[in-house]
């Protein structure tokens, strides 16, 4: 049951080999640690970024290893932080990151806030001083494998254009949901509240290939194609006002009520635009997680056959001519993961000789099939 096109993210990464996960799990967390990070949390991330390409989206995937790496080694990205415990009820907690990734304290306090969520029903958390969020639906379904229901969002850097506007002012604000299903997660939302990431533009830009029309303006505001361009420019909301809407209500819970940077104070890295990095800026942002546990709701079980059942329902559509089936959200990850699972993750050429270049500069030892990965 697959698309009979690819979707977008194969269309813009011509992968050139495929490796075993188990294999690029434990090459990732070796090159985090030797990096400067803890087990425990080169674990968390490196388990992120595998998760991100074993599901197709590339752009969050292993792509990010080496700037990540420059991050930590340059300070810009703590790779030891001491996070603390700013507030907290009994169904709501804000955890000040001290400038560390987002993905080892994202999954810290959500397993915080399910805890808070068996007792309560609903339970809100708010991450501050916290560096790049990665996949959103990496949260979201760890919540929902667990048996909740979960929202996951982050403010970003000013990368999108508001509606009516003519360069970028607002975030593109990722967010993600999850329900718990029969048998998997369902429903898994993930998105940013742009037509496309920065990240997915930088892929147009490196292959030459033209961006679809209505996704971005240059640097004067007007309607471009060309990536470069794009990149120097800004990326148009999706739906208009309604994806405007949407960023503004993300950036107030991610930041207006954690007390992280606003989008206009927050600095972009530059790994994803068309200049040089700047590893000195404040890169910090603000996350927030919403946990709701279905047996508050009515029966678990029941909560899962219902979301289920919507997605199926989805599923059962009669498809447009020229689509093979119509897909529910979250299953062109599911089927990307499937095959991931037997036949291993595909990876970019550059991703691979990028994995290799940082394990020779952190004297890391490759295992033969990266070593020699076309």
């Amino acid at each position: 049951m697959t698309p009979t096109a690819p979707d977008a993210r194969e269309a813009i990464v011509t992968p050139s080999t495929r490796l075993d996960a188990d294999l690029l799990l434990s090459v990732t967390t070796t090159i985090l640690r030797s990096a400067g990070m803890t087990d425990s949390d080169a674990d968390v991330l490196a388990d992120s970024l595998v998760t991100a390409d074993a599901t197709g989206v590339s752009t969050h995937g292993l792509t990010r290893l080496s700037p990540y790496v420059a991050q930590l080694r340059s300070g810009q990205v703590n790779p030891r932080p001491a996070e603390k415990e700013l507030s907290e009820s009994t169904s709501a907690l804000l955890v000040d990151a001290d400038g560390g990734f987002g993905a080892p304290v994202g999954i810290r306090v959500l397993d915080r806030l399910m805890d808070k969520a068996q007792d309560s029903g609903v339970a809100f958390g708010g991450v501050t001083r916290v560096a790049h969020f990665g996949a959103a639906a990496f949260f979201t379904r760890y919540a929902a494998e667990r048996g909740f229901l979960a929202l996951a969002m982050s403010s970003t850097s000013p990368s999108v254009v508001p509606f009516g506007g003519r360069g970028p002012r607002i975030g593109n604000s990722p967010m993600s949901f999850a329900a718990p299903g029969r048998a998997a997660p369902e429903l898994v939302a993930d998105m940013a509240q742009s037509m496309s990431s920065r990240g997915r533009i930088k892929l147009f830009h490196r292959e030459r290939r033209p961006l679809p029309p209505g996704w971005a303006v240059d640097a004067h505001g007007v309607p471009t194609t060309d990536a470069g361009a794009a990149l120097e420019g800004g990326v148009l909301p999706s739906g208009g006002h309604k994806g405007t809407a949407l960023s503004l209500i993300v950036e107030m819970l991610a930041s207006g009520l954690t007390g992280a940077h606003l989008t206009q104070d927050i600095r972009h890295a530059g790994f994803t635009s068309a200049g040089t990095p700047d590893l000195t800026a404040d890169v910090t942002v603000g996350n927030a997680y919403l946990v709701l546990d279905a047996d508050v709701f009515g029966s678990a079980p029941e909560v899962r056959r219902r979301a289920s059942s919507i997605a199926d329902h989805v599923r059962a559509s009669e498809p447009a001519e020229g689509v093979e089936a119509v897909l529910a959200p979250g299953d062109p990850e599911r089927i990307h993961a499937e095959r991931a699972r037997t036949e291993g993750i595909a990876l970019a050429a550059g991703t691979v000789q990028s994995i290799r270049a940082l394990a020779d500069d952190l004297g890391v030892a490759l295992p033969h099939a990266l070593a020699v990965a076309a």
